[in-house]
């Protein structure tokens, strides 16, 4: 649906035209012939500007995507704008995420790019956008809103978890073995440090790294720690940052984390995070049915900015506080990230054993 008549509004060279050409036409009472000289030209200027935004198609805006990250970092976004007339696009984006003055003139269409910081757990819409569009000569102009929106998927940071215990579970479970390897690829978002290659990364550039990638031990038992998360009203970042947490402990071990939280359950081989943390960064609060709690090696349950991290014998409970808005999520977080792999990881967490 275009523009309508109502939705225009005349701007300050908009106001100073009219006035131009109602001063002249009252003038022009007592001189008719400085009317043609003014009037006329003026009159033909905001006609032409009003029908130029009337006819005007609404400006359609389409924004990348940015890849998935844990709080702190930050993405760019680029928006296309398509317009046909003159444009000021200003972006919307979600509670979780930070931008610095998102809004740029593009013209008759054109680019806007800016810097995103991810802020908190989550998934969080960039857009719509907001074009408020003028004619030619800057006499009237219109807000249109965009349609389409892109989602910021925001990872939990990985809380740092006390691996004493969870070494015992990994022991006993394990008998020493690691999975087997399969290849090497390029470092990305999600891995983890352990499975770093530092021999082949060291014959190549500075900042470049790559990843020993592992699936099944060849007799085809790898050991897997099921590990289950739980959270009562408000605990689900804590539960989520503290599972994340407990799965990196596995991962550095060499072990497979079967886990199952109340978004879903995933299955994730060391150096295969991503689907897990997806599932931590979606999941919301709740519990699980008690048979799946009671077969589980390693509960977790998450309450306001607390979580507590249980073993099936009852032997150890690990709690870990977590801080889950603000600055100090962001720069708490240990995270099996490139910032770990480039010597940047900050543990801040306060543990209590029991």
């Amino acid at each position: 649906m275009g523009l309508r008549l109502r939705d225009l509004r005349p701007t300050r060279r908009g106001v100073a035209a009219v006035a131009i050409v109602t001063g002249a036409l009252v003038a022009g009472t007592a001189a008719p012939r400085s009317l043609n000289a003014v009037v006329v030209p003026g009159l033909v200027a905001v006609v032409a500007a009003v029908v130029q935004l009337l006819r005007a198609g609404e400006p359609a805006a389409e924004r990348s995507v940015p890849a998935p990250g844990f709080p702190g970092e930050r993405r760019t976004v680029e928006v296309e704008i398509d317009a046909t007339v003159p444009c000021r696009v200003v972006e919307a984006v979600g509670d979780g995420l930070a931008a610095d003055d998102p809004t740029a003139a593009v013209g008759h269409g054109g680019r806007l790019t800016y810097e995103v910081e991810l802020r908190r757990r989550g998934a969080h819409d960039l857009g719509p956008a907001t074009c408020r569009v003028t004619d030619s000569l800057g006499l009237f102009a219109a807000e249109v809103a965009t349609t389409g929106t892109a989602t910021a998927l925001v990872y939990p940071p990985v809380r740092s978890v006390d691996g004493g215990p969870l070494s015992t579970l990994t022991r006993r479970d394990r008998g020493g073995e690691r999975t087997s390897f399969e290849r090497l690829r390029e470092f990305s978002p999600g891995d983890t440090m352990r499975d770093i290659h530092w021999r082949a990364s060291a014959k190549r550039g500075a900042d470049e790294f790559v990843v020993a990638e592992y699936g099944d031990r060849a007799g085809g038992d790898a050991e897997i720690v099921t590990v289950t998360g739980e959270a009562a009203s408000g605990g689900a970042d804590a539960m989520a940052a503290t599972v994340a947490g407990v799965a990196a402990r596995l991962h550095d071990a060499g072990v497979t984390a079967s886990v199952a939280v109340p978004g879903g359950r995933q299955r994730a081989p060391p150096g295969r995070a991503r689907a897990l943390l997806r599932l931590l960064a979606l999941t919301g609060d709740g519990r699980l049915d008690a048979e799946r709690r009671e077969a589980a090696d390693v509960r977790v349950v998450g309450e306001g900015d607390r979580a507590t991290v249980s073993l099936a014998d009852g032997e150890v409970e690990v709690e870990v506080e977590v801080e889950v808005e603000g600055t100090d999520a962001v720069d708490g977080g240990r995270e099996y990230s490139y910032e770990r792999a480039h010597g940047r990881t900050r543990d801040r967490d306060r543990e209590v054993v029991a």
